[in-house]
C-alpha cells in the first residue's frame, strides 16, 4: 500500500478556509550553541526561506548571529561554525527586522518546529518584537502522518528518501533549503490524500494513531516448561 493511501481522506473544508496552493511558506532554520535556551544557549546562525506551494522562493534570509557566548567544541565540530566566525557578527536582535518581513503573513515552517520556535520566541522576547503568530506546520509531524512506509521521519533520512541534495547540512540556510523541498514533497502527499486545504491539513495533523483492539475472549493459559 502506498504511503498516500494509509492516509484517511479528509473533511470537507469549510468554507472561505485557505487552500495550500495559494499560501506561502517561509521555512525557518536555526543552529544554536546547545539545545535549550532557558539553559543559557543562544542562536548562532539563522535562515529562513520563503517559497510558494510549489516550491518557488519568494524571498530569503540568513545570517551568523553572534550568541553572546561561546560555542561548545562539539557543536562546532556539527556545525562548522566556530566562534571566530561569529565574532563580528551581528547580535539576533539587529536581525529581527530583517527575518520578521521575511517571515510575515505566511506558513512558519521547520524540522522539529517546536525547537526553532523556542529559540526564536527566546530571542525575540529581549526586544520588543513579538514572536511568530499565525499558522505553523511541522515538516517531521507531516512526514509522520503522510509516510507510515518510512521508519524514521528525521530530515537525513527524508533527503535520502526523495534524493534531496543539502551543499551544507547543519547550516542554517542548507538545511532550510532543504526542508523546503521536503515540505513540496509531503504537501504533495497530503494532497494525493485528499488535503488541499489548511483546515483539512489541521485535521489530518491532529488526528491520533488507533490503538489496537484487545481481544475480549480469554486467552488460552499455557503451561510453563517446568511443568
Amino acid at each position: 500500500m502506498r504511503g498516500c493511501d494509509a492516509v484517511a481522506a479528509a473533511v470537507t473544508a469549510p468554507e472561505g478556509d485557505a487552500p495550500l496552493s495559494q499560501l506561502e511558506y517561509v521555512v525557518v532554520d536555526c543552529e544554536t550553541t546547545g539545545g535549550s535556551p532557558a539553559r543559557g544557549h543562544r542562536i548562532t546562525e539563522v535562515a529562513a526561506v520563503r517559497v510558494d506551494r510549489q516550491g518557488r522562493v519568494r524571498d530569503e534570509f540568513e545570517s551568523l548571529v553572534n550568541p553572546g557566548r561561546l560555542i561548545p567544541r562539539f557543536v562546532a565540530r556539527l556545525t562548522s561554525i566556530t566562534d571566530a566566525m561569529v565574532a563580528e557578527a551581528p547580535p539576533f536582535l539587529e536581525l529581527a527586522p530583517r527575518l520578521q518581513e521575511t517571515m510575515a503573513g505566511a506558513v512558519f515552517v521547520a524540522h522539529n518546529a517546536s525547537f526553532d520556535l523556542r529559540f526564536l520566541e527566546w530571542e525575540l522576547k529581549r526586544g520588543d518584537y513579538a514572536p511568530p503568530r499565525g499558522r505553523q506546520l511541522c515538516t517531521a509531524r507531516l512526514a509522520r502522518k503522510t509516510m507510515p512506509e518510512l521508519r524514521s521521519r528525521s530530515l537525513d533520512s527524508l533527503i535520502h528518501f526523495y534524493g534531496i541534495t543539502c551543499d551544507a547540512r547543519h547550516r542554517a540556510y542548507g538545511d532550510a533549503v532543504a526542508t523546503a523541498t521536503v515540505l513540496t514533497r509531503l504537501l504533495d502527499r497530503a494532497e494525493e490524500a485528499g488535503v488541499h486545504t489548511w483546515s483539512q491539513l489541521e485535521e489530518l495533523l491532529s488526528r491520533r494513531k488507533p490503538r489496537p483492539k484487545r481481544s475480549a475472549l480469554p486467552r488460552s493459559m499455557e503451561y510453563p516448561e517446568w511443568a
